[in-house]
């Protein structure tokens, strides 16, 4: 089924200086509002060895690339010189932690984000690839084998860390391609302080009272319970997006689940859930996941295309705290310093200017 075509524009109030941040230097030479090509996303398991490599190779470049930049605190202090281009994204994401989670712009927030990303990689690190996701519901039944989590040094993005051996505790992963010593330069990470990417599978947490395994909403039938029956619902719709994204930032732990590294003070740590989530090269391939459910259920029916509130069609007590009804389409999302603000009208049509994407059909 064909997308249905929108009018979408920014606003003109946007300063010159804040264009020129927003908008990538591809961008300038397009007409306006027409896609010069469509970048193609693919589930990470069709992708060639070449092609798991080159992705990664891009992502350990921006890692590599530093530069200082101003902290999060009040006085806005310059911090050194070790936080990366990579980095910026984990910086970006805490920064915004109150609209990118637990609000009605999760989806749309996270689409640009994803999007701003997959830019960097292609207009710093000369990336030209399919931008990959992970498709975890056919993984459901066994998550642990997943292919995702190939221990290759070089296409490989590793699996679950060491938490036990010194120098390597903390749950540092220890294999595939971001592993202390894998190829393609060191992949070490800067927020909330220095350290290697940590990861500690496992089905329960702990965490959580009455806690469920995080296999029990990732799986075909989920899915397809949570597409069929929220027709023009996008709010009972996000909401079961919202139990598949937590389900697999809990199984991966580590950065994915932003627990705290070992050597970071606990009271420093306090708060931290969900902030740096960024730091796992997992996280972009599990929220373009995340987006390809959300792109599959704005074509099915064609109502939900550009279905977005606050509340249920049909609430059960208007004054639930977990509603809210002043949402809009117009709303301006911020992005920190990677962005202008831009409004979520222009994330409903990911096949339209300036987002210029679309999903292979799963093999």
């Amino acid at each position: 089924m064909g997308r249905p075509l929108l009018l979408l524009c920014v606003l003109a109030v946007l300063t010159g200086a804040h264009l020129a941040l927003a908008i990538p230097d591809e961008w300038k030479t397009m007409a306006p509002g027409k896609c010069e090509k469509m970048v193609l996303r693919r589930e990470w398991r069709t992708l060639t060895s070449s092609e798991k490599a080159e992705w990664i190779k891009a992502v350990k470049c921006l890692a590599n690339i530093r530069h200082p930049r101003l902290s999060l605190t009040h006085d806005q202090t310059v911090l050194n010189g070790e936080h990366s281009l990579y980095d910026d994204f984990s910086y970006a994401h805490a920064a915004l932690d109150s609209t990118a989670h637990f609000t009605a712009y999760f989806l749309p927030w996270h689409r640009w984000f994803l999007y701003l990303f997959d830019t960097k990689l292609r207009t710093t690190c000369g990336y030209n690839g399919p931008t990959p996701y992970w498709d975890w519901s056919r993984d459901h039944a066994d998550l642990f084998s997943s292919p995702i989590f190939d221990p290759d040094p070089e296409h490989g993005l590793g699996g679950t860390g060491d938490c036990d051996s010194f120098p390597q505790a903390d749950c540092v992963v220890d294999t595939g391609a971001f592993a202390p010593t894998a190829p393609y330069g060191e992949f070490k990470l800067a927020w909330p302080i220095q350290h290697y990417l940590r990861r500690n599978l496992t089905l329960l947490t702990g965490w959580f009272p009455h806690e469920r395994p995080q296999n029990s909403t990732i799986g075909p039938e989920f899915i397809k319970n949570a597409t069929e029956h929220t027709t023009g619902d996008f709010f009972k719709f996000q909401w079961a997006m919202t139990q598949m994204h937590n389900h697999i930032h809990n199984l991966v732990e580590g950065d994915l689940a932003g627990d705290c590294p070992r050597d970071l003070p606990a009271e420093e740590c306090t708060g931290m859930a969900l902030s740096y989530t960024p730091n796992d090269p997992l996280f972009w391939l599990h929220h373009a996941q995340l987006d390809r459910l959300w792109s599959d259920w704005q074509v099915a029916p064609v109502e939900n295309f550009d279905a977005f509130s606050g509340i249920p069609l049909n609430p059960a007590n208007t004054s639930d705290p977990h509603y809210d009804v002043n949402v809009t389409a117009s709303h301006m999302m911020e992005f920190d310093r990677l962005s202008v603000p831009v409004p979520v009208s222009m994330m409903f049509d990911h096949e339209a200017y300036p987002l210029c994407y679309h999903y292979a059909k799963e093999q």
